[in-house]
């Protein structure tokens, strides 16, 4: 099942601007389009207000 493998590791490195914490993308999302940090007590949402994409 590769699809469940690129999910779980995403295409990008994202940075949360709340915590700090980088994960892949494929973490912060369940469907593709609602972003949230994937981090427990963290509640950062959304991709450019609470999560940013690490260049």
């Amino acid at each position: 099942m590769p699809q469940l493998t690129a999910r779980a590791t995403g295409r990008d490195l994202l940075r949360c601007r709340r915590c700090g914490a980088e994960f892949p993308e494929g973490r912060a999302t369940e469907d593709g389009w609602h972003y949230a940090c994937p981090e427990e007590g963290c509640d950062a949402r959304g991709l450019g207000e609470g999560l940013k994409r690490v260049e």
